[in-house]
């Protein structure tokens, strides 16, 4: 429960500080009419790729008691 209450703790980092704006970080959209069909495949299989490899941190995680 320390770590919980860690997290709820945390006021997070000031906006002087911060390094990036919200426009640099969420980048632009793609069209569904201009953009290449192999671009959407890309960005598909990034999204599952990102996915699996979280998945896989957190079972591997559970695994480990130094995480614990």
């Amino acid at each position: 429960m320390e770590t919980i209450s860690g997290i709820l703790d945390n006021k997070g980092t000031p906006l002087e500080k911060q390094k990036f704006t919200w426009k640099e970080m969420a980048g632009k959209p793609i069209s569904k009419l201009d953009d290449d069909a192999f671009t959407r495949v890309r960005i598909i299989l990034m999204n599952g790729v990102e996915t699996d490899a979280l998945r896989l941190k957190h079972g591997i995680a559970r695994f480990n008691k130094e995480l614990r």
